[in-house]
């Protein structure tokens, strides 16, 4: 069952909907269904032995997507009009998304207190999800399969192990068990290039340095090869560089010999026009290439997100996550993680070549993310941290 809110005025531009089904799921995708896949979760709670879903769609959002599509296919302005600039787009997107981050706060709170109601130990159990940063549908969705009666204690460990299953990780030091030719992709900054040399130094410390080596085809960032060279000269290892399809597949014909082959490509962001070249690069090599994506814990969720569903055009084998040690909260990379399915290789939690790189362990990570909402200053007891859950899970 669905039906619309009544928008009061200047409310006209967020299209907002309520569903009530027998449970999260089966709201969700009704969703999905009538506002499409741009449309925003704002709230997910219990209503007797029902679900009730709040989801919302931008239609300003949407209109801006149009027009601009519209000057990207070249249509000329009117007489005396002034062509809109991509600069303005992004600033009024921006805007669009601070107004529906208010609303996503003040229909949060208002969550909280109505399903208090309703089972005080599931509203619990539920704030202290949103306060670790996961979004009101994975939370939810986790809630509706706790029973209907239970103590708050014994949810939340039930949550906790919940969370620790269905975060996915690769076999304990897969890279370097495996070998073969590992490729590093991701956003700028991320720190692809210092993460290949921590596993290039792991794989020296473990195999000796005949057995690996380091190729960079990050041709646009300033002194990107002269990092990976430093590196290279530092554990004695040959770093070749390749700038396009042939001059990596010969690299990688030198290297043949090589238990393991790691390339540091340039680092672009998601919606950066030249990642199709990146991919064809590493597509007409015609060898069998395992790519990782490089996330940084300090993203937001629908950063994250985005990224996850760009990068996965090229068949990611599993992700590596950098910068643990600058976030102020994991939730929305946990959150990013689980609803992607893509499975957690490595973690790095500082710049130091190799230590502060280890194999992912998804109890460690758990655990680490509920110590961080614990030491929040903002988060104080857990059952009072639900409205900062729009906050933190905003891009």
């Amino acid at each position: 069952m669905a039906w619309g809110v009544p928008g009061q005025a200047g409310d006209n531009n967020m299209k907002i909907r309520r569903f009530l089904e027998k449970d999260s799921r089966t709201a969700m995708s009704r969703a999905r269904a009538e506002l499409g896949a741009d449309a925003v979760i704002l709230s997910n709670k219990s209503v007797g032995d029902q679900v009730e879903l709040v989801a919302a769609v931008d239609l300003d959002e949407a209109a801006l997507d149009h027009n601009e599509t519209v000057a990207q296919h070249g249509r000329q302005p009117g007489r005396g009009a002034e062509p809109v600039d991509s600069g303005t787009l992004a600033e009024l997107q921006r805007e669009l998304g601070y107004l529906r981050g208010m609303i996503e706060d003040k229909l949060s709170q208002m969550s909280w207190r109505n399903m208090a109601g309703v089972s005080s130990a599931k509203a619990a159990v539920q704030a202290r999800l949103a306060g670790l940063g996961l979004s009101p549908a994975l939370s939810g969705l986790m809630a509706d399969i706790l029973p209907a009666q239970g103590d708050v204690d014994d949810y939340w460990q039930v949550i906790l192990q919940m969370l620790v299953s269905r975060l996915g990780v690769e076999q304990q030091d897969h890279v370097l068990e495996t070998g073969g030719i590992v490729a590093l992709m991701g956003c700028t900054g991320v720190g692809k290039t210092t993460t290949a040399a921590k596993l290039a130094a792991r794989c020296v410390l473990r195999y000796g340095r005949d057995d690996v080596a380091l190729v960079t085809t990050d041709i646009y960032r300033i002194g990107g090869q002269e990092q990976l060279q430093t590196y290279a000269r530092y554990l004695d290892i040959p770093c070749l560089v390749a700038t396009d399809a042939k001059e990596l597949r010969a690299a990688l014909g030198k290297l043949r010999s090589r238990r393991l082959v790691l390339i540091d490509t340039a680092g672009m962001g998601q919606r950066d026009e030249r990642l199709y070249q990146q991919y064809q690069m590493l597509r007409a090599t015609g060898l069998a290439i395992n790519t990782y994506l490089v996330l940084s814990a300090t993203a937001q969720l629908r950063a994250l997100q985005e990224t996850i569903r760009v990068f996965r055009a090229n068949e990611l084998a599993g992700a590596i996550v950098t910068k643990l040690d600058e976030a102020v909260s994991l939730g929305g990379l946990l959150d990013a993680l689980i609803e992607s399915e893509l499975p957690l290789a490595y973690v790095s939690d500082g710049q130091k070549v190799p230590n502060d790189l280890a194999p992912a362990s998804a109890r460690h990570f758990v655990d680490r993310a509920v110590r961080l909402a614990e030491q929040d200053p903002e988060t104080g007891e857990a059952a009072d941290i639900a409205p900062r859950q729009a906050r933190m899970n905003r891009q």
